[in-house]
């Protein structure tokens, strides 16, 4: 096994969930993080915790949606399995990040509607939602397996206890800030309002690897030009397309200001 892998569960246990002796923990992970699994199993048993490795495919997520139509209800089975847990990992990372582009939207918006209670249980608890390196994202990415790896676990091994630090002063700047402008090249110039919104600071914990300070802007206050130089993908299907050209800007409720790409 990959060494960094291992350093990759020892940060998730220690900064992000702070795992402790009992702790029922739920794993989701796809196929393709089985190490991760591994190594997070391997945490748990010296930790006194007990880990449930529930395996996500986004194949199967497309058969299912694709044959059940629109009408859902919330798995209570499920919603008893995370009601009566600690503590959860979950990892993106599958093989292919357009496998269920071809699921109608209103099936997919059915399911997530019938899935709130779900997930408003996860989110009450303690959660990580991290990033496991393989060739499908690789391949998004425009990099080769091995650069991509190393550019995930160099952004999950960072220092955050430091990171939280230097980022404490950009939320504190965000927090007094009326407005902002952001400017990149030739093609992006934008102008949002924040006036008494309050920025948060991401250093790994919900998120592995963070590294953002966000907001939002306040609506309708967004003017100006965007221009993207990277694919966007939200449940299989591409929303922004690489290369498009500028844009006239409009206010967005997930807008977000980031102190790196990651």
């Amino acid at each position: 096994m990959d060494p960094r892998i291992r350093e990759h569960a020892t940060t998730i246990v220690d900064h992000s969930i702070d795992l402790q002796a009992g702790d029922r923990v739920v794993i989701q992970l796809p196929p393709e993080a089985e190490d991760l699994a591994v190594a997070l199993y391997e945490i748990c048993g010296d930790r006194g915790a007990t880990p449930i490795w529930l395996t996500h495919s986004d194949r199967a997520s497309r058969a299912f949606l694709r044959a059940s139509g629109e009408e859902y209800e919330t798995p209570d089975h499920q919603l008893a399995c995370y009601e009566n847990t600690d503590a959860f990992i979950i990892a993106r990372g599958g093989a292919n990040v357009t496998e269920t582009s071809d699921v109608p939207p209103a099936n997919t918006a059915a399911h997530r509607r019938a899935f709130k209670p779900v997930q408003e249980e996860r989110l009450s608890k303690r959660w990580c939602l991290t990033q496991f390196p393989t060739s499908g994202h690789a391949q998004l990415a425009g990099m080769s397996t091995e650069a991509y790896e190393d550019f995930v676990w160099d952004a999950v091994g960072l220092d955050w206890d430091a990171q939280r630090e230097f980022q404490a002063g950009m939320a504190d700047r965000l927090d007094a800030a009326e407005a902002v402008r952001i400017v990149a090249g030739d093609e992006t110039d934008l102008t949002l309002s924040v006036a008494g919104n309050h920025a948060l600071n991401d250093y790994g914990e919900k998120n592995l690897p963070g590294g953002e300070v966000f907001t939002a802007p306040i609506p309708d206050s967004v003017e100006g030009d965007v221009h993207f130089d990277l694919p966007l993908y939200r449940q299989g299907r591409e929303i922004v397309t690489c290369g498009s050209p500028s844009r006239t800007a409009r206010s967005s409720p997930t807008a977000r200001a980031k102190t790196s790409r990651y």
